[in-house]
Formats: C-alpha cells, structure tokens, sequence
C-alpha cells in the first residue's frame, strides 16, 4: 500500500566498493512451466465472481509464497485481488493454496469482505472495513497456515470510522484431507487440507485516509506489515509468531517500525513496540519491514531508513533481538541507497529491505535491496558477525545494458542463498516496457559467496508492465514485491516464486487519459502467476 516514502543517494565510497560477481554455470537450475495461479475465465465475461473465481478477469499483484515444513507438495501463496470489486468496490487479500507442487492452485479470501455473510465473516474483526492488502503467508512446524495483512477503509463510509485500518493475521488449522469448500459472493470456502480458525488484530490506526479538506490523512497508518515464524526445534523461541509493520503518523509526521510476537499460535500479540528509534542510529521515517529467524532464535528486522533533511543515513537500517523479542538492538545501518522512481516505469518502484539469516550458521545474515546508478540494480550484503558489521554490497544481477532490476526476494536453505527479482533486460531497445523474472543462487554449485550463479530466466513469457490498470485506466500498478520460498529436500533446493504478471492483459492501455472501463474480458486481467526451481546443490 502507498507509503511516504524520501529518496536518498547511493554514496561514491560505496559505488566504489560495489563487486559485480556472477559465475558461469548455467546449468544448476531447472526452471519449470510458469503457472497461473489465479483462477480467472480466461478473458470472458464469467458473471458475478466469488473468492474462488475471479469470473470477471480482474487485477491481482503483490505476492507472498511459502513452502509447508510438514507437505511440501503444499505451497501457499497470497496477493492483493480485486476480483470482487464488483460486488464490494475494493480489494481483497486473496490466499491460494496448493497441494500438487504447485501445479494447480484453489483460490479464496480470507474471511470478513464487505459482502461476507457466513458465519466466519460476521464473527471477524475485519468486518465494515472496506479492503484488505499487503499479504505475507508462513506455515508453522505443525503445518497451520498464517495470513498476515492489512485491513482499512478509504473514505468515511462505515460505522467505524474513528479506527479505519488495522494490522491483523489470520490462521487456518492444517487439517490433512479436508476437502476444499465452496465459495460465493456471500461467503469464502477452504483451502484443501485447512480449516478457518481465526483472525486476530495486531494493531489499530484511526483515521488513515484522506479527511474532507485535509492533505493525505491525518491520524496513523498502520502498514506494509510482515510475518515471520520459528520453526527451529532448538531454538528457544520456537513456535512464537512475530509480525512487524509501519506506523504512518499523519502525511508528514514519523513513521516508526513496530514489532509484536505471539506465544499461543497467534490466538493473541503483545502489544506493538517501537523498534527503529533507538540512540543516534535511530531514524524517525521507515518503511518495508522484512523479519528473519535465525537457528538459535535471533530475530532479525531489516527496513529502508531515512533521517531526512540532507543528514546522516538514508538507506537500509537492521535491528536483532536475541531474548525473543522482548528487547531490540540499536539500529546498525547495512547500506546506503538510491531510491526514486525508476525512470520509464509507469508502475511505481518503491525500494524495501529483504532479509535472510543462514539456516546453518546463526551469525550469517544476508540483505538485499535495489538501488539505482543509471538504471536499477539488485544488490545483496552480507555479515559474518550476526548483523554487527556487513561486508561490501554485491550486485547480483548481470547487466546487459541500461534495464532496471527490482523488487528483489531472498530466502536460504541449507546454507544457499536464492535471490528472485524482476528483470526489464528483454525490453525493447532502450525502453522499460517489458517485465521478466529472473533467479540468481549463491553457494550452490560452484559458486561460493560473493559469487553468484549465471542469471536464470524464470518467466517463460515477457509481460508489458506499464498496462494502465487502475484509476479508470490512469495509472499502472504491480504491487511493491514479490517472494519467493526455498527448501532443501535432501537431494537438491526447490525453489518456488510467484509474482504479478501482465501477459493475460488485452488490449494494454498505454495512453494517460482516463478510460477505457473495464471490459470483464481482459483489459484489466493482471494475475499471479508461479513457478518452481529445482537447484542443484
């Protein structure tokens, strides 16, 4: 969702510090078939849609992906969905589950839309809110799935108004052979193999959207929030349950980055804490929260920072908590970055933090960021010291000419570091306009950080980006990321990605000026797609 966001420089000491490594093996992955993970009717007028199917052919970007621990055949995946706008006029956090690999997907929302009337939808705290975005999906040990969002209304059309928008999770039970239920416009089904328990608010903001007369909002925003779970049998915070997300004070005011656990499965979280503020390192405007779990229970929380006013840092910022999150370091600052819009993208480019810590090795940490210096870049550091000191930024992409590469996603296993991001280097000539995603692995075969494997094309079709999608045919929008997910299954590293992809979209608007409507039959049809990797080791 929009944030307040200042654009900051990339540093000469660190432009010359920059390595630019990648290997030669293109061999060590196997990319499978792109899958459509939205189930749409394939560009034809299907009638009034439900949670199950986007009948309409609606947009849907902004994905999540995890790997159960307990089935890895069950892959999750979530995403801002607008198949509903019909019937609700706003988005929805829309959650996919697969139980064949990721070769085909079930489709439903998380309970509580404006026109839900089951019984699940009454109960839910999200109900007389409007929308509901920004989704991180993660399975704990015993194979439950965790929803993590934001739920808000745009204008003063509810009851409720005084509180408009919250960060909350919802669970659904692993119940192994359940089958998937039915949705309608009225209701959500089940995912296969999962059952609905219960969505808990983490945080409230009050009044985050723009007041009659007001500049922006007013109160506080609660946003970009993430999700993170401790799986580790060993660790001493295992099973506990961390979100973390941003606290927008006002258009112009701080924006803090806030941290609260759950120790009973999510049923309830401790009360939100600031966490980026601490000493001289604290900056008072953060955004794009990303937390990892290391082996022996380290919490890691990696965001952009920016002091403001030409001072200091401006750039990625980390803290850790080594107690289970009960107290937090002071900030170390990672990297400096240049962040504005990219140029040529129509869809906008917001440049987060993403953080992986070495599932083999508690004090290895990994960052990865984008950053501009003529075009974008995917960037990734690393420390050896579990967060204390980071080593040089590493660019990870191979650069063929003057195209972008953002959004970038991490994730390790077994000690290899995965990195995903989409990649404009098919576009045509000099231009931006057409989008892939791309792969790059460390410390699997043959390359050891801070090399990286050859560039592995993921997206079997390029997609035009720049589609006007939104805003009556205005503006483009990809969502702020994308994610991937990687296991190690004994033998070799399965890989899964999703991302928002523009290929079903027909015709693609391309001209400013307000129009066309939606069609129902493909003017607006953006929709996630997903695909698997298998890496060698």
């Amino acid at each position: 969702m929009k944030a307040h966001k200042v654009s900051v420089a990339l540093t000469l000491a660190v432009l010359v510090s920059l390595i630019v490594s990648t290997g030669v093996l293109a061999g060590h992955a196997t990319d499978g078939a792109d899958v459509k993970v939205t189930n749409d009717n394939n560009n034809v007028d299907g009638g009034t849609p439900n949670p199950s199917f986007d009948a309409q052919n609606r947009q849907s970007n902004e994905t999540t992906v995890a790997i159960s621990p307990v089935n890895s055949d069950i892959v999750a995946a979530g995403g801002n969905d607008y198949r509903m706008v019909t019937v609700t006029a706003d988005v929805w956090l829309g959650v996919y589950v697969s139980d064949d690999g990721g070769a085909s997907w079930f489709n439903t929302f998380v309970p509580g839309f404006p026109s839900d009337t089951s019984a699940s939808g009454l109960d839910s705290p999200l109900l007389g809110l409007d929308a509901s975005g920004d989704p991180v999906v993660r399975f704990d040990a015993e194979g439950n799935l965790y929803v993590a969002a934001i739920a808000f209304n745009r204008n003063f059309d509810q009851p409720d108004r005084p509180v408009d928008n919250l960060v909350y999770v919802a669970r659904y039970d692993y119940t192994p052979g359940s089958p998937a239920g039915t949705s309608t416009p009225n209701s959500a089904g089940n995912p296969p193999n999962f059952t609905y328990a219960f969505t808990t608010v983490i945080d409230r903001g009050a009044v985050g959207f723009a007041v009659p007369g007001a500049a922006g909002f007013v109160g506080t925003f609660t946003d970009k929030e993430w999700l993170e779970i401790d799986n580790y049998a060993s660790s001493p915070c295992s099973g506990y349950v961390y979100v973390s997300h941003t606290n927008f004070h006002a258009s112009s005011g701080s924006s803090p980055i806030m941290f609260s656990r759950s120790t009973d499965g999510g049923a309830t979280f401790s009360h939100p804490k600031t966490v980026s503020t601490g000493g001289s390192s604290g900056t008072p405007h953060n955004q794009g929260v990303d937390i990892a779990v290391a082996p022996d229970g380290t919490i890691y929380l990696a965001y952009t920072a920016f002091q403001g006013g030409g001072n200091a840092f401006n750039g990625i910022a980390l803290v850790k908590s080594t107690d289970c999150g009960r107290k937090w370091s002071k900030p170390v600052f990672v990297g400096t970055i240049n962040d504005p819009q990219a140029p040529g993208v129509a869809f906008r480019t917001p440049a987060f933090a993403f953080v992986s810590a070495d599932d083999t090795d508690p004090n290895v940490v990994y960052v990865a960021y984008q950053s501009l210096s003529g075009d974008y870049d995917i960037y990734v550091q690393r420390s050896t010291d579990a967060g204390l000191t980071w080593g040089a930024p590493v660019q990870v992409n191979e650069d063929p000419g003057a195209h972008h590469q953002i959004f970038p996603t991490i994730d390790v296993s077994n000690g290899a570091l995965h990195v995903a991001w989409y990649d404009f280097r098919n576009s045509t000539g000099s231009n931006n306009d057409l989008v892939d995603v791309y792969y790059a692995s460390s410390n699997t075969t043959g390359v050891s950080y801070p090399a990286f494997s050859h560039n592995v094309r993921i997206s079997d079709v390029s997609h035009p980006g720049n589609c006007l999608l939104f805003g009556g045919g205005t503006a483009a929008f990809h969502g702020d990321y994308n994610e991937l997910d990687a296991i190690w299954d004994g033998a070799n590293h399965i890989v899964h990605v999703a991302w928002a992809d523009n290929r079903d979209v027909t015709p693609c608007d391309l001209d400013p000026a307000a129009g066309p409507a939606s069609n129902n039959t493909g003017n607006r049809n953006e929709n996630i797609y997903a695909d698997t990797l298998t890496v060698a080791p």
